[in-house]
């Protein structure tokens, strides 16, 4: 690499010191999207104020609420600059997401090219779709990381970004337009707002001061941005309630909705927008599914937008830099989208149950041993495949920081009034210091929050469900068995390993279905047949068809083993009927069970 700097060096135009950064600069976006049939973003960029001889121009290695590096500059291409009497720069190109270019001080453009994400075979480090990038005929999804780059010490320097597209083409984003441009004073927020082009239904109401948009493209054309509206304003309403107001004024959810099971489903939250690609589904199954992912993404204009550690205020995009607080990110998110939706009269307590039960389960398959912080701190590395179990167990003990808080402050002060003080104290323009946000917390509640910390965040001591819940009217059953017959499917256990994919984890060669299936360790559990009908993993009637197997029934496990689907069939065997981690309402309660029950599932 000496050598070639050096070589490279003797080629540049010397107008200063070889220097990377300088003062401020303006750049200036153009990226055309009248080119899609070559199924790539074509994108020039004009700068104006570089004093340097020597810069580099940085494309992403991860971006904010990823958790995971995507490496976008190994979807470039193309890659020129050119001096402003029309010279061809010097480039140099340093590892996967770096662009040296020399003589920079002459600089009057750079011109490349960017695959789309969403059709671009990856193996290492495949891009989720909902922070990719898509360009197609009839519709173009860009989240910013994947298109556009800056140039180092330039970050947090102004942007603008102009779209060329067809005129009869809507436009979804929650980026502020001023004629044909869109103005961003830093990078970070122009990777903060996705946009979303094509012929998009469109939706919009007023909550609390706040305007709600809603864009909505689909692929069959089936489903449109009113299809949403009024499960979405009552979303809305429930999280004012929550939140006491909503600390935003404006807001857009993007969605995008395809057909086909080959793309990763999901949602990217922003400060101001959340995107979604998700599955077209028939309803009743769509609108609660919808609302149960937005309820999510929604709740993120509170954590990390007004509540976040200088880790996240100071982004690295060159270097994956996790923050220990992921459980403050995700898991409380997670635990108040729901709560606000039992406490705004849209969730049942018996439904709030059943997803906590749902969580503890999906713990069940994840490392006891793995902490949250530990989860946090590797989750750019060996606990990628542990991520997902920010959204069950971080969530569980979100709502224990909540029961535990209320039992201290006999009911005056939980985890939302805390959250609620936090985003006073902080808000979007101010971040907490990374390595005191324990103590700070410890101190702005109780002292005993500090062994609840490291007991059940920093530590991996066993959930504390059963003495909590009861408090509060609910009966929990770790392991629940009535005399009914079932069918057994045979004793495996599965793991989501960090693609999503259900793999085996172990499996119990005593178990007789186990035996004649020959499934093994390791196999990637992509579908299941019983009565001639198939499914695959993810479809929304999975769970009815392993419901329907009876005793005696023949059934046919759909797997992947080194990359070959195998179809292992076996005979259903016969088990009692149990239930792991059932939680219960009890209809009849103590004065004090019905009072910590009102202080928990109540805005009081």
């Amino acid at each position: 690499m000496i050598r070639l700097l050096t070589s490279l060096s003797a080629l540049l135009w010397f107008c200063g010191p070889s220097v990377f950064g300088g003062g401020k600069i303006k750049s200036f976006y153009e990226v055309d999207l009248n080119r899609r049939d070559q199924d790539s973003f074509f994108v020039c960029l004009r700068v104006d104020g570089l004093k340097a001889d020597t810069v580099i121009f940085q494309f992403a290695a991860t971006a904010p609420g990823t958790y995971s590096v995507m490496d976008v500059g190994r979807f470039t291409g193309s890659f020129q600059a050119w001096a402003k009497d029309g010279a061809v720069l010097p480039v140099y190109r340093r590892g996967s997401n770096q662009y040296v270019i020399g003589g920079a001080c002459r600089l009057e453009r750079v011109t490349y090219s960017v695959e789309d994400s969403y059709d671009t075979s990856i193996g290492e480090h495949p891009v989720g779709s909902m922070s990719g990038s898509n360009i197609e005929s009839d519709n173009v999804v860009i989240n910013g990381q994947m298109v556009f780059g800056y140039f180092h010490g330039h970050q947090s320097d102004p942007i603008e970004v102009t779209f060329r597209y067809p005129s009869e083409w809507v436009v979804g984003t929650a980026a502020k337009r001023k004629g044909d441009r869109y103005r961003f004073p830093t990078f970070n927020e122009l990777v903060d707002s996705p946009f979303m082009f094509g012929p998009l239904s469109t939706s919009q109401f007023n909550m609390s001061k706040a305007r709600i948009d809603i864009y909505c493209y689909s692929q069959d054309t089936s489903i449109s941005a009113g299809h949403f509206k009024e499960s979405l304003a009552g979303l809305i309403q429930a999280a004012d309630a929550f939140l006491k107001g909503l600390p935003v004024s404006r807001y857009a959810f993007l969605f995008h909705f395809r057909k086909g099971g080959q793309y990763l489903w999901g949602a990217w939250e922003h400060n101001y927008s959340s995107y979604y690609i998700l599955p077209t589904i028939p309803e009743p199954q769509l609108t609660p599914f919808v609302s149960s992912v937005a309820a999510h993404e929604f709740f993120h204009i509170v954590t990390p937008l007004n509540i976040h550690s200088e880790v996240i205020e100071h982004f690295n995009f060159e270097t994956p830099t996790p923050s220990a607080h992921l459980w403050l990110y995700e898991g409380t998110t997670e635990w108040a989208a729901h709560m606000m939706q039992v406490r705004g009269g849209l969730k049942t307590p018996k439904a709030f149950a059943e997803e906590i039960s749902k969580k503890c389960k999906v713990n069940d398959l994840f490392d006891k041993g793995v902490s949250l912080v530990d989860l946090a701190e590797h989750s750019y590395g060996h606990l990628n495949d542990q991520y997902i179990n920010i959204y069950h167990r971080g969530a569980l003990v979100a709502m224990l920081l909540d029961m535990r808080l209320l039992e201290l402050s006999e009911g005056r002060k939980g985890l939302r009034d805390a959250i609620l003080e936090l985003s006073r104290k902080y808000g979007p323009t101010r971040s907490f210091p990374e390595k005191e946000f324990f103590d700070l917390f410890v101190r702005m509640t109780y002292p005993e929050i500090e062994d609840f910390f490291d007991r059940y965040v920093s530590g991996t001591e066993p959930l504390p469900l059963k003495e909590y819940l009861e408090k509060a009217g609910f009966a929990y059953d770790a392991v629940y068995r009535d005399s009914t017959q079932k069918a057994s499917l045979g004793k495996v256990e599965f793991r989501l390993d960090d693609a999503g994919r259900v793999v085996v984890k172990a499996v119990d060669t005593s178990d007789s279905v186990v035996r004649e299936l020959g499934i093994q360790v390791g196999d990637e559990f992509t579908g299941f047949a019983h009565h001639g009908s198939e499914y695959k993993v993810g479809d929304h009637a999975m769970q009815q068809i392993l419901q329907a197997v009876k005793p005696g029934d023949r059934i046919e496990w759909i797997v992947k083993r080194e990359g070959e689907e195998k179809r292992l069939s076996a005979t259903a065997g016969t088990k009692y009927g149990a239930q792991t981690h059932r939680v219960t309402v009890l209809h009849t309660i103590t004065p004090d069970q019905q009072r910590f029950r009102d202080w928990w599932l109540t805005n009081r």
